[in-house]
């Protein structure tokens, strides 16, 4: 019992940073990339090709109450297209300078939203690529963000095929991300 009052006594002001009405906020949270072959039925079922996981912390500053401008920077793992029980991973660190519209100013509010930058996937040329996300998501109070976004690679990626397989230049991420208000603008 005393362990549950410790953990109330800690969550407490945790919670207070997330209610708090500030349109300066960090958004942080996890995703999980959705493997290609579900968008394309040729692919085995085993298939893990462009799935993964990342993580990602977005700086977002709102403008009006449906307009939101943010800073997304993000890691992600991406899985390649293994024929193999040894499965290879692509590393990619990218940043966004994003935009979000809001389409209701309702407690729970649909959103859609666009980014473009800079894409850099380890240990492969070019080093910098530019990338496109366009967004699609719902905010729940401004406190919880689920959103879906599809990251494309402009360039081609020169993969080194002593390293690691096949990446199409493409992922579609799912989010979940916690919002933090941490100032107002002035």
């Amino acid at each position: 019992m005393k362990k549950v009052f410790i953990l109330a006594f800690l969550f407490i002001p945790f919670t207070s940073l997330l209610a708090q009405k500030k349109n300066i906020r960090i958004n942080v949270g996890i995703q999980g990339n959705l493997p290609e072959r579900l968008f394309n039925s040729n692919i085995p079922r085993y298939n893990g090709k462009n799935g993964g996981f990342g993580v990602h912390v977005m700086p977002q500053w709102t403008y009006s109450p449906q307009l939101k401008l943010g800073l997304n920077m993000e890691y992600s793992m991406v899985t390649e297209d293994f024929k193999t029980d040894a499965i290879g991973d692509f590393s990619i660190i990218s940043v966004s300078p994003t935009i979000a519209y809001h389409l209701t100013k309702s407690k729970v509010s649909p959103f859609i939203g666009a980014g473009a930058g800079l894409y850099h996937v380890l240990n492969h040329t070019p080093k910098l690529n530019v990338g496109l996300r366009p967004i699609i998501g719902i905010s729940f109070y401004d406190v919880f963000n689920l959103t879906a976004e599809y990251n494309k690679i402009l360039a081609d990626i020169n993969v080194n095929p002593n390293i690691r397989g096949d990446f199409d230049n493409y992922y579609i991420g799912i989010k979940g991300s916690l919002s933090i208000g941490i100032a107002n603008s002035k």
